[in-house]
């Protein structure tokens, strides 16, 4: 059975009957993220380009155009699926698409993948719901309308009799598509699966062992390959000499791709083995001496110092400096890719978010036709934006091609912390001014940072909800050799780190209640504000607590969803303690509050991980950290109570993957403060900023 149908895309949907009968629908998922009120099951935003099947048998496959990395893509899309569709849950199985434009954008990032096809996928269960009930009533001879569609099965109403759907693809395929207008869709309160909690769809596999990552992929003489890179951003190999290497049993070749020096042996360690005794003479390039301090002196000097008349006529002027260092992504599996290069094709396994991209470098490298190129998705192990570079594809492609094999590349720990896609670092001079009673009148941030790529924004997330009548925000980027990239929920993690702290040090200065003077400057209709309520009701704000403890409060919106987050933290003897996070989000319509939550839990370990322990150096242009003991994460002993508490919204749901880590950062820093009384404004948080002044 051929799965990628090409269908015009002036059909909003489109039907055929293919070999083995079964019924295969084609829809849109959108390549832009809508609002909440734009996503409406009876909008214009739909192309066919995707695709639900239901095969003779029963099975109903759904076709899963973007990658799992355990934000639950794979769970939640098929339950929306089952609800409108009328399916039995255990019948749905999942394919993940091919690389291939008919799906459209297939970049899993940005926290869209959900709320992009949500409409669109009740569109499609409707659409073949109807059908199949036409089907069932063609065949008894009655009106559709005395028909009903029951878990996987058409009954009519007055007779009992009983079709299962695979039974009914055959005639429903020569049914014509409902328009649009036609569609009846289920209520709310009929939902099965929606709002309900489920596991995910690959836990069984988790648990036995058997779920298959790109680490776990082998082919038939298949060899393995590691790869020495310059250790200073912008170096090359000069030369090198390869004797040793070759000489340690298993070593197979040493060959020279564009990113350096690649070991090919039999497995892994001999090719680690081998790669430990290349004798590699590295031309450093111009950055040899680049160095942290050398980048926040260039971070200083571009920054803007000017300030508006608004700031400069208050009665009372704030001004503060934050700083936030390069922070690498740490995925829990390595880079990894396995490439087949051939002279009449070539097959890719690639745990990517940009499995697009991915083809059209290796039909770049290649030389091949598009078509005879495939790309594999199996899970990965954790994405946080890493893998929408594709560089590890290009070297397992390049070394493929090179040796005529396939291969196998692997990155260690080392390599991943020394050759990643970083977060940029970045400056912020933060200036307000406030009335005489303490009220903001005036809100000024000027930021010095490395784009994540050319002409990229560094203002995500700069835009405060507080009714601030002068804001004002400026940008200026640095030009630098570090590789950076798109980090969870990029720019919107230091910009609510500053924002948030700073606004908690205009309450301060005011003598005003942190929760309160947020509230005071929310309009009633601010969707923030109703989390912000929710987060502090449920932690208890404003109640005692004992000695030695703070609270502190933060709210940002990662593109449309808000978030608030409530921490409790201990500071006793220099030692800190974080007891408990407080989370509320609206994120609309709750598909599976179980996979909210987990979310929510993932991004406010992620964050208060970076908070804690994140920071990328740079000396003599090569990055110092190297292995966990140099780049900690936080670790179960450490792990604070998390409540999560969803905000009940009947609308579409938004994103959820990368939205719990902005806010939990000044939470924290704002805890810390309400107990010491210090103000942290550069992170990570040290030792030093938690002692008492005058130890």
């Amino acid at each position: 059975m051929n799965d990628k149908v090409t269908i015009s895309r002036r059909d909003f949907l489109t039907l055929s009957a293919v070999a083995g009968a079964s019924l295969i629908l084609g829809m849109h998922l959108p390549t832009r993220t809508a609002s909440a009120q734009e996503i409406d099951c009876q909008g214009n935003v739909f192309d066919p380009n995707a695709y639900l099947r239901i095969d003779a048998d029963g099975t109903i496959t759904l076709i899963v155009h973007r990658s799992e990395m355990g934000q639950g893509v794979q769970t939640a899309l098929p339950m929306i699926l089952a609800d409108e569709l009328e399916a039995d849950w255990t019948t749905i199985r999942i394919e993940q698409a091919p690389a291939d434009p008919i799906y459209g954008d297939q970049v899993t990032g940005g926290s869209v993948s959900l709320q992009n096809a949500y409409c669109v996928l009740r569109m499609a269960g409707a659409a073949a719901r109807m059908m199949l009930i036409a089907a069932a009533a063609q065949m008894w001879a009655v009106n559709p309308e005395t028909c009903r569609a029951e878990n996987g099965t058409v009954v009519h109403e007055s007779s009992e009799q009983r079709l299962g759907y695979g039974q009914l693809v055959e005639v429903a395929s020569s049914i014509p598509v409902p328009k649009r207008s036609e569609m009846k869709f289920k209520s709310p309160e009929d939902f099965r699966y929606i709002g309900t909690r489920r596991g995910q769809i690959d836990n069984p596999q988790f648990v036995t062992g058997s779920a298959v990552f790109g680490s776990d992929i082998y082919l038939p003489d298949m060899v393995c390959a590691v790869v020495a890179r310059s250790p200073v951003f912008g170096g090359r190999a000069a030369s090198f000499d390869d004797d040793q290497a070759l000489s340690i049993p298993g070593v197979h070749q040493v060959v020279e791709i564009s990113t350096g020096i690649a070991v090919i042996a039999e497995n892994t360690w001999t090719a680690l083995q081998g790669r430990d005794a290349l004798d590699v003479r590295w031309d450093p390039g111009d950055y040899a001496e680049l160095d942290s301090d050398a980048i926040r002196q260039m971070a200083l000097d571009k920054i803007d110092k000017d300030s508006s008349s608004a700031v400069d006529e208050a009665a009372t002027v704030i001004e503060s400096l934050y700083e936030a260092p390069y922070l690498a992504h740490a995925t829990m599996e390595p880079m990894v890719c396995v490439a087949d290069v051939r002279s009449d094709g070539c097959d890719v396994w690639a745990p990517t978010q940009n499995r697009q991209e991915a083809k059209r470098h290796t039909e770049s490298i290649t030389q091949l036709q598009k078509d005879v190129i495939h790309i594999h998705v199996p899970l990965i192990g954790c994405g946080f934006g890493r893998r929408l570079r594709v560089d590890y594809v290009d070297e397992a492609v390049e070394i493929s091609k090179i040796i005529g094999a396939p291969v196998k590349v692997f990155w260690t720990r080392e390599d991943d912390l020394q050759h990643d896609f970083y977060r940029p670092a970045s400056l912020h001079r933060m200036r307000a001014g406030l009335t005489d009673d303490g009220w903001p009148i005036s809100w000024e941030h000027s930021i010095a940072a490395q784009p994540v790529e050319s002409g990229s924004d560094l203002n995500h997330g700069t835009d405060v909800p507080y009714r601030i009548a002068n804001k004002k925000v400026r940008s200026a980027p640095l030009s630098l050799p570090v590789p950076t990239g798109y980090w969870r929920s990029v720019f919107n993690s230091q910009n609510a780190f500053v924002n948030e702290c700073f606004i908690d040090e205009l309450a301060a200065a005011g003598g005003n209640d942190p929760y309160a003077f947020r509230m005071a400057l929310l309009d009633d209709t601010a969707p923030i504000k109703q989390v912000l309520e929710l987060a502090a009701s449920q932690a208890g704000w404003g109640t005692p607590l004992p000695e030695g403890w703070g609270r502190g409060i933060a709210c940002h919106t990662t593109w449309n969803t808000p978030v608030a987050q409530v921490v409790e933290v201990s500071v006793i003897g220099g030692e800190l303690k974080i007891h408990r996070v407080v989370c509320a989000i609206d994120c609309g319509l709750a598909i599976n509050p179980d996979m909210i939550e987990a979310q929510m839990e993932g991004g406010i370990v992620f964050g208060l991980t970076s908070a804690l322990y994140g920071e990328i150096t740079l000396s003599h242009g090569r990055v110092v950290q190297g292995q966990f003991p140099d780049y900690p994460l936080m670790r179960f002993g450490e792990m604070p109570t998390i409540e999560v508490y969803i905000v009940p919204d009947g609308l579409a749901p938004t994103g959820i993957g990368e939205m719990g880590n902005p806010p939990v950062t000044p939470a924290l820093l704002n805890a810390i403060f309400a107990v010491t009384g210090k103000r942290i404004r550069r992170l990570p948080v040290r030792p030093e900023d938690l002692r008492p002044d005058d130890d």
